[in-house]
């Protein structure tokens, strides 16, 4: 079995040299290298481990991050045991999926802090959510996530990249709020999200749940395509699970490459 190549070679120092890698060959501009950098934390070095290059077999990598809310909105409409649910069937697709060995899938939740529940691993490796793992409380540091996401994401792809293997990435976060608590802004975001959908090699994905926020603005003021951006109006169980089903598909179909990285991806169009 695979398995993460932890910490090792993936400090503060080893970043910044994956960063300067990703401006030299095209993937973020000079500006958002030193954007990252400055915000080298311990989550960010841990969302940028992985399984070793060496030691994956495919010819060529799809890269699946999956934020989740787990603030505590999700735990007062009841909607926690539906996002265990609705994430461990996401799991169970794409590892029942003919493109399972060209996946790694990395796996956040978020709220007052970040947690990486793991980095990027074969999916059939996943952790699986339960009450131990998954409960809804604190606030929403939706910017913080998406842009730590994102240097763990650039960082990892491009070990990846300079070891010859081909990555593309999908990045989705699923929320029922908007932003409270982040240090990042809205700006910082999409500043990021700009420079990684510029190089054709990612896919940026948004879902809203809930009607009480304007999460079409929220997605675009984070620099999230049109065509990326979904949003579930019930926040209710049953609609939950079907927001997770949605995300599986057009995952599956951007680890077939029938979805195109970049501004103009329809992720969520069939």
């Amino acid at each position: 079995m695979n398995k993460p190549n932890g910490n090792n070679g993936n400090g503060p120092s080893a970043l910044q040299s994956l960063f300067a890698g990703a401006v030299a060959d095209g993937v973020i501009s000079p500006a958002t290298s030193s954007m990252l950098t400055g915000h080298l934390g311990k989550v960010v070095i841990a969302g940028a481990a992985g399984v070793a290059a060496e030691d994956i077999s495919a010819s060529d990598v799809t890269l699946i991050t999956v934020l989740i809310d787990a603030s505590s909105s999700i735990a007062e409409r009841g909607l926690e045991q539906a996002v265990r649910d609705g994430q461990n069937a996401l799991a169970d697709a794409f590892a029942g999926a003919k493109e399972r060995d060209s996946v790694l899938m990395a796996l956040w939740t978020f709220a007052s802090d970040m947690d990486v529940l793991h980095s990027y691993v074969p999916v059939t490796d996943a952790v699986r959510l339960d009450a131990r793992n998954y409960r809804g409380s604190g606030t929403t540091r939706l910017y913080d996530t998406w842009c730590d996401a994102l240097a763990a994401n650039v960082a990892y792809a491009q070990r990846l990249r300079d070891g010859g293997t081909p990555v593309r990435s999908v990045v989705v976060v699923i929320t029922d709020g908007e932003d409270v608590g982040s240090r990042r802004t809205a700006v910082d975001a999409a500043k990021i999200s700009r420079d990684l959908l510029a190089s054709e090699q990612f896919i940026l994905a948004f879902v809203g749940v809930g009607s009480d926020v304007d999460f079409h603005k929220v997605a675009r003021s984070m620099g999230v395509p049109d065509g990326c951006i979904a949003v579930q109006k019930d926040a209710t169980p049953s609609a939950l699970r079907k927001v997770f089903q949605m995300v599986s598909q057009s995952a599956i179909r951007a680890s077939q490459a029938r979805i195109r990285p970049g501004s103009n991806a329809g992720f969520f169009v069939p």
